[in-house]
């Protein structure tokens, strides 16, 4: 049996990842969210697609804890995001999707064909849970945008934690580090993570790209000193 590693992994999931993080907050829906050029509805549009991933992730999630309990202490009972979307498409009068785009069928179908693999479910996890980060970022600007004046009105989906936010990541950052992983097991989360940013940037695609297309798209323009600047823990909320 492979001994388990003690060096932290979290900094491969960021440092091995940025590429295609960059590349994910590029066009379509996530640049127009961060922009604020998004309009009323089609953000109420993203919302009834995308809370179908996040109830199929929701229920993986569930059972991964089940298939490796240590993840329980991770994983509190606020890091399910199905009600944040939920109330936001109350808010926005919306309903969910009934017909689901080509992209939001693909994450689901990923989702359901790694439901045996806790630790990619946990990967999927980690890359959700830590685009509130800058997500913060963009229910501020939305917040201007759309005239929401109540900090939660419309906005639980992208700032379910407010002022926690930063604690929460550096909490659920520790836990996993704290974690006692084989090589294979660091791969296998490593995995999720890398295959989050991919299925997202397919989110508006038609048909699929892999990680490799992406990167040979766009390696010219992309830049790891902007991704670190704009990334840093020391960047604030304007």
């Amino acid at each position: 049996m492979t001994a388990p590693h003690t060096t932290p992994i979290t900094p491969r999931l960021k440092n091995d990842n940025w590429d295609l993080h960059q590349i994910a907050e590029r066009g379509g829906i996530p640049e127009s969210m961060i922009k604020g050029t998004i309009s009323r509805q089609q953000f109420a549009d993203y919302l009834g697609q995308a809370i179908h991933i996040n109830r199929a992730l929701d229920a993986a999630l569930t059972n991964a804890i089940v298939a490796m309990p240590e993840l329980a202490k991770l994983v509190t009972d606020d890091q399910s995001f199905e009600p944040y979307f939920a109330a936001d498409l109350e808010y926005f009068e919306t309903p969910e999707a009934d017909t689901l785009g080509p992209g939001v069928q693909r994450f689901i179908d990923h989702i359901n064909a790694h439901a045996d693999e806790p630790l990619h479910i946990f990967g999927l996890h980690y890359v959700r849970l830590g685009a509130c980060n800058g997500n913060r970022f963009v229910a501020r600007k939305l917040r201007q945008v759309f005239g929401i004046t109540h900090p939660t009105n419309g906005m639980m989906s992208q700032d379910p934690f407010g002022q926690s936010q930063r604690d929460q990541w550096t909490t659920f950052k520790t836990g996993i580090d704290a974690l006692t992983l084989t090589d294979a097991q660091r791969d296998e989360l490593f995995a999720g993570t890398r295959a989050a940013y991919v299925l997202t940037i397919n989110l508006d695609l038609q048909d699929y790209a892999s990680d490799e297309q992406l990167l040979a798209k766009h390696s010219k323009s992309l830049d790891r000193e902007v991704f670190e600047q704009g990334h840093s823990v020391h960047v604030q909320p304007n």
